[in-house]
């Protein structure tokens, strides 16, 4: 049941914050499209069905406490779930129209037209050149690849930092720089929508800034949808928000749930949902 509406005005978010929230274009063609789904590990259901439709070319943020299902839905949209023994996905996700969960959709091929970047980052143990170059050769790609991979680089804006030193292990680089690298290489193979798993956690307040800089200018070509804990990141980089929080039902079981979904400048400001409200000013989660 929907609580009354909050307060004219949030105070969870700073000032500066609040100043900065843009108004997201509308929803006129989504990319994906969700329709009552729940994902169940073995017999227990995780995350109980959600609604939502998520735009092209705009960030979406998935916000909420631990353990109400954010990464869990998450990993949805590229059928990341599909490699946990015992998962499944009821109702729907249309991506570009098509049943994302369809008999005859290959799962690699999703994963190659949909990328994804984990909260810690991961870069192969080879070479920056051949972290990015992998992808496209797996692909098939043999030709042009030096200038796929500063192209790519470029666009990570991390081209500057490591043109001299392509060569050298991956592993070398600083934290924000390998979690950078990860992104390059998820934008090599050139896909149309960036999953993001808490990207920022384990970085520090510079290494975060550059990667919010980088999603907003991926943003111009790729469709983003994040998770994070950092509320103040999600008002930074989102053009919608997604809050969900963790329910007991009648038998008393936990599971995730999708609360209010909504123009990340109204959610952080005149939110629908005493219990978005509660959570964003930190009264809870």
């Amino acid at each position: 049941m929907n609580n009354p509406p909050a307060g004219p005005a949030s105070p969870g978010l700073p000032a500066s914050v609040k100043q900065n929230l843009q108004e997201a274009p509308d929803l006129v063609d989504p990319i994906f499209q969700v329709e009552d789904v729940s994902v169940f590990y073995g017999d227990y259901e995780a995350v109980r069905g959600v609604d939502m439709k998520i735009g092209q070319k705009q960030i979406t943020a998935l916000i909420g406490p631990s353990g109400c299902g954010k990464s869990t839905l998450l990993r949805c949209f590229n059928r990341m779930n599909d490699l946990i023994p015992g998962t499944r996905v009821g109702g729907k996700i249309s991506f570009r129209g098509e049943d994302l969960y369809g008999d005859d959709v290959d799962p690699i091929e999703v994963r190659r037209r949909i990328g994804m970047v984990f909260q810690k980052p991961n870069p192969f143990p080879k070479s920056i050149y051949d972290n990015i170059a992998y992808g496209p050769r797996v692909n098939g790609i043999r030709r042009g690849l030096d200038d796929l991979v500063e192209q790519t680089l470029r666009q990570a804006a991390l081209w500057d930092e490591v043109k001299d030193k392509l060569k050298q292990n991956a592993l070398s680089l600083s934290g924000g720089q390998q979690q950078r690298l990860c992104i390059a290489r998820a934008i090599a193979i050139r896909p149309e929508v960036i999953l993001m798993d808490e990207p920022c956690s384990a970085l520090d307040p510079i290494a975060t800034a550059k990667i919010e800089d980088l999603m907003q200018d991926l943003a111009r070509n790729y469709t983003i949808v994040i998770v994070t804990h950092n509320m103040q990141q999600a008002a930074r980089v989102s053009d919608r928000t997604a809050f969900l929080t963790a329910e007991l039902d009648s038998a008393g079981v936990r599971y995730g749930k999708l609360i209010e979904y909504e123009q990340t400048s109204k959610l952080f400001t005149t939110p629908s949902d005493d219990r978005t409200e509660a959570y964003i000013t930190g009264r809870f989660g």
